[in-house]
């Protein structure tokens, strides 16, 4: 199909290069991409698995919970193993095997499962171990998988503790498959971060947003990266929107979009509205949380030990509203280096003109 303007996919080679190597090496360890939101994670994987699948045998199973609603361990087993509970045993009694979602089970393993007779991951071992006897790499991939947090295995055991149990089992100890994990919530890394046992065990690589040189590199040829022949960009309509929304690729497209027959300096201008009135929906009236966000009008980056002497509010309640910034996306937490910061130019746009700085 043609359409005026296409998604851009911009350098990224060291970055490639990086999951070339990891992919080149037997199983050993986790991988936690992580990095701000819309800094192009997950476009990142795809175009990776979709190029290194022409020159490898390796089977990526991928899954996307920001895509899924998972509330409980049954759509777990829905999600990866195909799992129908709207649907009759009696419907299915014809199918021998399920190709369907992540793993490929037979429809009496689909019933075991099901019942709660058979251990899942004893299903996703077996599956792993049959794709290496074909000499085919597997990759497991998880997208936002903070999302399976609170969810327990029949009442009991965390679903998402036994995941990463899981998985240690098959990279460090059986090296049976790569794992590689992606998440925007720097809490939710952070938690793993800290577990000594998963430290141990994992390598966690940054993906952060464009640097202004390939912003530069894509604005300057919109035709060859996003197909777009309506207009063109000068050296300065570039500066300006590196200005506003920094290498944050989504909201590059999202401005790109916006110009078809729109003058520059109004959708920029709209932009920043936009993203004040994030702020001041956010921080409603309460006084907590504008103590805390306005110190990120003056500064950008915070660590926690420099906000507890700049905010007047207990460790405690500073604590919990950093919590809830990073979970709204309004800050983004690193825990690599123990730092908070706007998410990306425009949010820090937000804050200045709600402060009036």
């Amino acid at each position: 199909m043609k359409y005026k303007q296409d998604v851009a996919f911009i350098n990224r080679e060291k970055e490639l290069a990086y999951l070339a190597d990891i992919i080149d090496k037997k199983p050993n360890e986790i991988l936690f991409l992580h990095g701000p939101k819309s800094s192009g994670k997950t476009t990142l994987l795809y175009r990776f698995f979709d190029g290194i699948q022409r020159e490898q045998k390796v089977d990526v199973k991928l899954v996307n919970l920001r895509e899924i609603l998972i509330v409980d361990y049954k759509d777990f087993l829905r999600v990866f193993f195909g799992i129908d509970y709207g649907q009759s045993k009696e419907d299915v009694k014809e199918i021998r095997e399920y190709d369907l979602k992540v793993f490929k089970v037979k429809v009496e393993v689909l019933k075991g499962l099901d019942a709660g007779e058979i251990d899942p991951f004893s299903v996703m071992k077996r599956e792993l171990q049959k794709l290496n006897n074909k000499n085919i790499k597997p990759v497991i991939i998880i997208d936002e998988l903070q999302a399976l947090d609170h969810i327990y295995m029949n009442g009991q055991r965390e679903l998402i503790t036994a995941l990463f149990n899981f998985f240690v089992a098959m990279t460090k100890e059986s090296h049976l498959a790569h794992v590689m994990i992606s998440s925007s919530d720097g809490y939710f890394i952070d938690t793993v971060y800290k577990d000594s046992r998963l430290k141990k065990t994992s390598s966690f690589f940054k993906v952060d947003y464009l640097s202004k040189e390939d912003v530069y590199e894509w604005l300057e040829n919109l035709e060859r990266y996003s197909r777009i022949t309506d207009y063109r960009l000068t050296g300065g309509d570039i500066e300006k929107i590196w200005e506003v929304v920094g290498g944050s690729m989504w909201e590059i497209q999202k401005i790109l979009t916006d110009l078809f027959g729109e003058d520059l300096d109004v959708v920029l201008g709209e932009y920043k509205k936009l993203m004040r009135g994030i702020i001041e929906d956010y921080i409603g009236f309460s006084l907590e949380k504008e103590t805390v966000l306005e110190v990120f009008a003056d500064r950008a980056v915070w660590s926690r030990p420099d906000l507890k002497g700049q905010c007047d509010l207990p460790y405690v309640k500073l604590e919990e509203m950093l919590h809830n910034l990073v979970s709204a996306n309004i800050l983004y937490y690193d825990p690599t280096e123990a730092v908070f910061y706007p998410q990306g130019k425009s949010m820090k746009w937000g804050i200045g003109l709600y402060f009036n700085k």
